[in-house]
């Protein structure tokens, strides 16, 4: 026998085997199976159902669960990026109908009639929440009372992106009081960087909402990047038609 190998036979009779050793040594030594196929067989491996399996079974069935698993990842990664696909077409269609519009009531019969359907919710309304005397009759916008929406919304009032979420009764109220139905809604505060200028002329402080009758259609776990941008461009247009 080699002087080298009994070095080693004896470095190993000194050496205490434990698990945490043997695992350690199979860890750096990955093809240490890889002449003695005969060992892999014999070993076993102790299953959640009770029975034993062989090494190379186990391996294979942890391989296939790993496979299952980038399987799933890369089916939602799919479905995901198809989502995506459709929410930025029926943006792009809702972006181009908004910035032809040429008047407010133009626009606000827009949002009523279209937005809705792009979004295959049940309503879809801008509002312009107003401490003026309210006169519907002489305009054809969704007028609001300010203070009376600022108490019925609450923090909803002043929050800077898109909510998703449920309404109570006196907020679906607020917005649908001819729809009895509204368990879940968008509601996409509309800012400008300038709002001096358009102080005389901005009907109210507007909002956009879309609501559903499904409690889920509009949840807390929604992306609200889409929504958020289509308040951006209505800011934009809106700025446009007062100061032309």
């Amino acid at each position: 026998m080699k002087q080298e190998s009994q070095n080693a036979l004896a470095k190993t009779d000194e050496m205490i085997l434990d698990d945490e050793s043997v695992a350690t040594y199979l860890l750096e030594h990955p093809d240490f199976f890889t002449n003695r196929e005969d060992l892999l067989l014999k070993l076993r491996i102790p299953h959640k159902s009770g029975s034993a399996v062989s090494l190379l079974e186990r391996q294979v069935s942890l391989l296939r669960r790993k496979s299952d698993e980038n399987q799933n990842k890369i089916h939602d990664f799919i479905e995901n990026a198809k989502e995506n696909d459709a929410l930025f077409e029926k943006t792009r269609t809702i972006i181009l109908n908004i910035i032809n519009t040429r008047s407010l009531d133009e626009l606000s019969g827009l949002i009523d009639e279209k937005l809705k359907n792009e979004f295959d919710a049940s309503a879809s309304r801008i509002f312009f929440a107003t401490d003026e005397a309210l006169d519907e009759q002489e305009s054809k916008l969704f007028l609001l009372p300010l203070d009376h929406a600022r108490k019925v919304l609450g923090v909803l009032f002043q929050r800077k992106r898109a909510y998703c979420g449920n309404l109570d009764p006196e907020q679906a109220q607020l917005f649908f009081p001819d729809m009895p139905k509204i368990n879940s809604a968008a509601i996409i505060p509309i800012h400008f960087h300038e709002e001096k200028e358009l102080k005389d002329k901005l009907p109210g402080i507007p909002l956009l909402v879309i609501a559903s009758s499904k409690a889920k259609h509009f949840n807390s776990s929604l992306d609200t990047l889409f929504l958020d941008f289509i308040g951006e461009i209505l800011s934009a247009q809106i700025k446009g038609l007062l100061l032309r």
